[in-house]
């Protein structure tokens, strides 16, 4: 357990630095093609959520990051490094990355986005950083242990079950 806690600070760690990085490399605003048509950098200050949606609403923020990580912290209490990794590391992903944005709600009263690229279905346009990296692949780790290894799971106990009758 105390392993995942130090993933965790890590992770937060290397999400504060990047956007410190970006914030002081930047103007607020700005955003400068790398690689064009793939990849773009910069500073953006995001008041708002994914895709630009509920811009301003920080007490609301306030209270689904509050929800979203006692929800975290209880089902992350129910994981078990040795039966359900996949799990255990999306929990560690989805709090890191709440926390990650969270910090910047609190310090900032915004989140700093740094980068872009393009070519993605559907999140193309928008602007994101390391946090929201994390809370997507926690979600997708999360999907696959949900539809996948948890019915491999069940499917195993179901057969040891069988052979010790």
């Amino acid at each position: 357990m105390i392993l995942s806690y130090i993933i965790m600070a890590v992770l937060i760690l290397v999400d504060v630095i990047l956007k410190q990085i970006f914030s002081n490399l930047y103007a607020a605003g700005s955003i400068v093609s790398v690689i064009d048509n793939t990849l773009y950098v910069g500073y953006v200050q995001n008041t708002g959520a994914s895709f630009g949606l509920l811009q301003g609403q920080q007490f609301l923020f306030f209270i689904i990051t509050l929800f979203a990580l006692v929800l975290f912290g209880y089902f992350f209490s129910k994981s078990d490094w040795k039966t359900k990794k996949v799990y255990t590391i999306a929990f560690i992903l989805l709090i890191s990355g709440t926390l990650g944005n969270a910090i910047d709600r609190v310090l900032f009263g915004y989140v700093i986005d740094y980068v872009q690229m393009p070519f993605l279905p559907i999140v193309g346009g928008t602007i994101f950083n390391f946090a929201d990296v994390l809370l997507n692949a926690g979600v997708v780790l999360l999907l696959i242990d949900i539809l996948i290894l948890d019915t491999l799971r069940q499917k195993k106990i179901k057969k040891d079950t069988q052979n010790e009758i």
